[in-house]
């Protein structure tokens, strides 16, 4: 998105707005345009149809959390930093992506479906791609000795599912703290609930 021409920008900001706002599917693009303060026609111009600015606007955000996952995963490779503190780095990282602009999330997560096939496999590939770069990272860190043999796809899934919900109850206005939370996560994930020699039964 960063590439293209400023009026361009200016529609697709538009757009996200007003899918974040009334769905894909009951915004039009005459809609678009006003928002984006342009002619309709200059919408045309830019973009062949709707589906189109959706697309732009979906690869603009899986883009990001590629680019950003993989900026912290380098970071981190030849740490000298514990584990922890690297898999916590990651994770926050990838976090402040997602949540920056929920915008993108809703579009994301519930008009996707409006893409053609093509299109949404595109987006798919994106996220697949995203998945396979932090599954190798934890798979170096399994080889390496540094986390116990567990299965590195089970691994990354699970990582990843807790920072998409995310998106669903993390409220900053009710006092939760990003940071503190991530590293709460982090430390579930590697270390579990269960104080050791805990009394009772034991999980198993």
């Amino acid at each position: 998105m960063k590439n293209r021409h400023a009026t361009a920008l200016h529609i697709l900001q538009a757009a996200q707005e007003l899918f974040f706002q009334k769905g894909y599917e009951k915004a039009t693009t005459r809609e678009i345009s006003e928002m984006a303060g342009v002619s309709n026609a200059a919408v045309y111009h830019y973009f062949k149809n709707k589906e189109e600015i959706l697309f732009e606007i979906c690869v603009y955000a899986a883009d990001e959390l590629i680019e950003n996952m993989r900026k912290a995963i380098a970071r981190n490779i030849s740490s000298a930093s514990t584990v922890k503190e690297q898999i916590t780095d990651i994770m926050l990282e990838y976090a402040r992506t997602y949540l920056k602009n929920v915008s993108f999330n809703k579009i994301l997560l519930h008009e996707i479906e409006f893409l053609s096939d093509e299109k949404k496999r595109i987006i798919l590939d994106k996220e697949t791609q995203n998945i396979h770069q932090l599954r190798l990272f934890l798979q170096s860190l399994i080889q390496n000795g540094m986390l116990k043999p567990f299965n590195p796809t089970v691994m990354t899934f699970s990582l990843i599912s807790q920072l998409h919900w995310l998106y669903f109850w993390f409220r900053p206005e009710k006092g939760l703290n990003l940071q503190e939370v991530i590293g709460q996560i982090a430390d579930m994930y590697l270390n579990g609930v269960v104080k050791p020699n805990a009394g009772g039964e034991q999980c198993s």
